[in-house]
């Protein structure tokens, strides 16, 4: 009776199949590059969304917490290191308790809460419509209402697949983030 062999013999794999094989990897990676630059874009516009929705219930639960309003506006003061009210929320925003209620910073009795860099380049924040840049000051009052509706778009950078994202704010005050909203125009 003949022994069996615990070893086999391996070949390596010929030129062909090497070949085949890389081929079929470069297919696979030019059918899936766009779709993964559009889930890159898609999660970025998301993330820069949830921070402005963050910034938005802060400010409310501060106007409540506080006793007295509180203002969202834009401003690029993460950049210039200046507390004034300038500009487009795509440069960035500041929150801040605001007793007057105006777009103003006023040293002696409003207080800088938190600052918030712009969005990254090529990403906008407009009205619903999507013709105008948001720029408008966003007012809480000590009950936590806004008495204001407002939609804010967050537009993609590019002109990828990706969907449009909004913040609507109600008029007492509620935020919530939803997909479309609105439409995107290229500028």
């Amino acid at each position: 009776m003949e022994k069996m062999s615990l070893y086999r013999q391996f070949r390596g794999f010929t030129l062909i199949e090497s070949l085949v094989v890389l081929m079929v990897i470069a297919i696979a990676l030019s059918l899936s590059t766009p779709l993964m630059q559009d889930l890159l874009q898609g999660n970025r516009l998301r993330s820069e969304s949830i921070r402005f929705l963050r910034a938005v219930n802060l400010a409310r639960s501060e106007a409540i917490m506080r006793n007295r309003p509180v203002s969202i506006c834009p401003s690029a003061m993460a950049i210039t290191g200046k507390a004034q009210c300038s500009g487009a929320f795509v440069d960035g925003w500041i929150v801040f308790a605001n007793v007057d209620k105006d777009k103003v910073v006023d040293g002696g009795t409003d207080e800088v809460l938190q600052v918030f860099e712009g969005l990254p380049p090529g990403y906008r924040l407009t009205n619903r419509s999507g013709t105008r840049t948001a720029s408008r000051l966003i007012n809480y009052l000590p009950s936590g209402l806004s008495h204001n509706n407002r939609t804010l778009l967050f537009c993609p950078s590019g002109d990828g697949d990706v969907q449009p994202l909004s913040i609507v704010i109600n008029i007492v005050g509620r935020a919530r983030l939803i997909r479309g909203g609105g439409a995107c125009y290229v500028a």
